[in-house]
């Protein structure tokens, strides 16, 4: 058994106070979480080649020349590395196409801005839980497993 690694989470948002309130709803589910902010497309897609990011939560009207939906399919292209990595991507309202687009960029769950903490909470156990657990299975993969986070609060039912 390996020794535990803190997970890392990148933020990618262009906007400082969802950036804000997603860092402190992720502080308080767990000091154990590193977090890593990026304001578009690009930069967050340079911290992929210089961290192992555990999950990505990415608004998905990130500016400048990667929008969030771009991002994602992008993180998924990138190759081995991170095509099975966790991506929670925020949209603006509850509009299908909206949906449809998140699904096929390559998102494994959507959370509706203002984000709920409670909900943020759940989807970050839930993926890095899982994340771990496959991990665990592969035979070939390295000694490190990520940190089981347990929310402060139940929210898991």
């Amino acid at each position: 058994m390996g020794q535990g690694v803190r997970p890392k989470i990148l933020i990618a948002s262009s906007y400082k106070g969802q950036v804000a309130s997603l860092s402190e709803y992720l502080k308080e589910l767990s000091a154990q979480i590193d977090l890593l902010h990026a304001g578009d497309g690009r930069d967050a897609l340079a911290l992929t080649t210089t961290h192992n990011i555990h999950l990505f939560i990415v608004d998905c009207f990130l500016k400048g020349s990667l929008n969030g939906f771009e991002l994602c399919r992008s993180i998924r292209s990138s190759g081995d590395a991170y095509r099975h990595t966790p991506i929670v991507l925020t949209l603006s309202g509850h509009l299908i196409p909206e949906h449809s687009r998140g699904i096929s960029a390559g998102a494994d769950l959507l959370l509706h801005a203002p984000v709920v903490k409670e909900e943020l909470w759940r989807m970050v156990v839930l993926l890095l839980g899982a994340a771990s657990q496959s991990k665990k299975r592969q035979e070939s993969a390295s000694q490190e497993e990520i940190i089981e986070l347990t929310p402060p609060n139940r929210v898991l039912h």
